[in-house]
């Protein structure tokens, strides 16, 4: 079941942000809130701010400012909450696991590493905090499989009950399944590309050996995309290949990408056993946001929390 929903609504409660404020005002190793033995001091606070600042384009002026010092801090206590808690069930993400992310984080922007760094360092921020950021999102991900996402459901009776009042959600349309691999500049793409063609490695096993794609681990599959919303350079690609054809190697800023064609499908009315992965990720997304909410504040009434500022 995808989980998308959750996230979302758990970056919302957690967002990797700090709070910037004068030099003058503070010296670097004040603390500016202690959780459960564990500080937030104002040096971090500055740093987190400065590129949320400059990501939301704000003026150091602003007066949303004083508004934004508070959410912040809330975030950045509900970050601790959540490792603290994650650490108590023994949940994990290994540095290599993180930096793995980062790596295919960068591919997919089509920059060298040394670009979005240099982006970074534009934005107040450091690959440091970046790749803390995505280790800690991937560490929400599976506490929110752990705590929240077994937690909610709905019944056949609610999905069949969405299903027979909305019918015009399911009457389907034309869609796309292909699968992608996107090779970054430092691999021999063209090697890669003559063992799928000579048929001594799979597109699948390509995919989760080389690829940079967020599908990688799949076999770089992608499935159910609606055909007319696709670019009109990737309907005129898929339109000049066969069921299972490989295109040509096509090279962009950050390296290469390679497509096969899997199906092109007519549209057609979906059946409810069909529509119900849909209509169950419509039901329980309000029920995955409430659970995040409840469970963040059962973890803050729980704790022990000093705000100093």
């Amino acid at each position: 079941m995808p989980r998308s929903n959750f996230f979302a609504a758990l970056l919302l409660l957690a967002l990797f942000v700090g709070f910037s404020v004068q030099a003058a005002e503070i010296t670097v190793n004040k603390v500016a809130a202690v959780v459960n033995g564990e500080m937030i001091t104002l040096h971090e606070l500055r740093m987190h701010m400065a590129a949320e600042m400059a990501r939301r384009r704000m003026d150091p002026k602003d007066p949303k400012l004083e508004s934004l010092r508070r959410e912040v801090l809330d975030s950045l206590i509900n970050d601790i909450l959540l490792r603290q808690e994650a650490k108590r069930y023994k949940v994990s993400v290994s540095d290599a696991e993180a930096k793995e992310e980062v790596n295919r984080a960068i591919a997919r922007t089509g920059k060298t590493a040394a670009q979005f760094e240099a982006e970074l360092r534009a934005q107040g921020a450091s690959m440091a905090m970046y790749t803390q950021r995505l280790q800690n999102n991937l560490l929400r991900s599976r506490m929110a499989n752990y705590m929240v996402d077994r937690k909610v459901f709905v019944t056949p009776e609610e999905v069949a009950d969405y299903y027979a009042k909305h019918p015009d959600k399911f009457q389907g349309e034309k869609s796309a399944d292909f699968s992608v691999i996107m090779l970054p500049e430092n691999l021999n793409a063209l090697d890669i590309y003559k063992q799928l063609k000579a048929g001594t490695i799979s597109f699948e096993d390509a995919a989760r050996k080389y690829s940079a794609d967020r599908n990688a681990q799949d076999g770089g599959r992608i499935r159910g995309v609606p055909y007319d919303r696709l670019p009109p350079e990737m309907q005129k690609l898929l339109a000049s290949l066969q069921n299972g054809g490989l295109s040509q190697l096509l090279r962009t800023k950050g390296g290469f990408y390679l497509f096969r064609r899997d199906a092109i499908n007519d549209a057609k009315p979906l059946s409810l056993q069909e529509a119900r992965p849909y209509i169950e990720e419509i039901l329980l997304a309000p029920l995955r946001e409430e659970r995040a909410k409840d469970y963040l504040r059962q973890l803050r009434d729980k704790a022990v929390i000093d705000i100093r500022l």
